[in-house]
């Protein structure tokens, strides 16, 4: 059986992966979206310039959100800042690496960056996400 064959998991978007600050879930249901999408489009065989179409956007709204998270952090003074924004760059980081590989012709998308991306995902909003949601309401930093 090829990767292709396997039956790739969607995220399944609950309300047990909001956060509770209305900009940051917003941006996470719109990411998770794009995150399906992708595993659509690589489930079904669509061709590379779709695949890279969706990666890209994926990695400039990932770029946008952390941002906005980064930029409460500081509004906030939130004390695991640094830690957390070591994450984004990791996530960044290889997600880029793996963009450049692609781009390359070196590497393509395959179930186990499918999976690192679901995994890391899903890690970062229910645990990270959900203590810098908590550091913020309890500094009345939501909107």
């Amino acid at each position: 059986m090829d990767d292709k064959e396997r039956s790739m998991p969607e995220i399944c978007w609950n309300e047990g992966l909001c956060v509770g600050v209305a900009a940051i879930d917003d941006q996470h249901r719109n990411l998770t979206a794009t995150i399906n999408e992708l595993y659509q489009a690589y489930a079904a065989g669509r061709d590379k310039a779709v695949i890279e179409r969706i990666v890209c956007a994926l990695s400039d709204y990932v770029a946008a959100h952390f941002g906005l998270e980064e930029a409460l952090m500081a509004q906030s003074d939130y004390p695991d800042a640094e830690a957390h924004k070591a994450e984004h760059r990791e996530f960044l980081d290889k997600t880029m690496d793996f963009i450049l590989a692609s781009v390359e012709g070196r590497e393509e998308l395959s179930v186990e960056v499918l999976d690192f991306l679901t995994d890391w995902w899903l890690k970062h909003i229910s645990g990270t996400d959900m203590r810098l949601a908590g550091h913020l309401k309890a500094r009345g930093v939501v909107w």
